[in-house]
């Protein structure tokens, strides 16, 4: 999977346990060691083990093409656990015309 730079992408995270265990965390996304775009657990949608989370135009336009992006959901689950996922590696894909539409 690729991010396309200026375009609404849906991201989903298949977890090894229920969302309904996570009380608060992050979809967190970097490039060059710097957070871009960081998304509260609240602006995610949580259904059963799996966490989506949709980007919008103004985020992905904020990614550097043809550049790694790195992702990882961190988050506290109900027992005050402290929990994160492997970080994930795309690619941040260039479009010809740049700006929101």
């Amino acid at each position: 999977m690729s991010i396309i730079r200026g375009t609404t992408p849906t991201i989903e995270f298949v977890l090894p346990f229920g969302t309904d265990y996570l009380v608060e965390g992050f979809v967190t996304i970097c490039q060059r060691g710097k957070v871009v775009i960081d998304k509260p657990l609240a602006a995610c949608r949580c259904d059963a083990n799996k966490l989506t989370v949709k980007l919008t135009q103004a985020e992905t336009l904020a990614l550097v093409c043809n550049c790694d992006v790195e992702i990882q959901i961190r988050a506290r689950t109900a027992d005050g656990e402290a929990v994160a996922s492997n970080i994930m590696r795309e690619s941040a894909e260039r479009i010809l015309k740049d700006g929101v539409i």
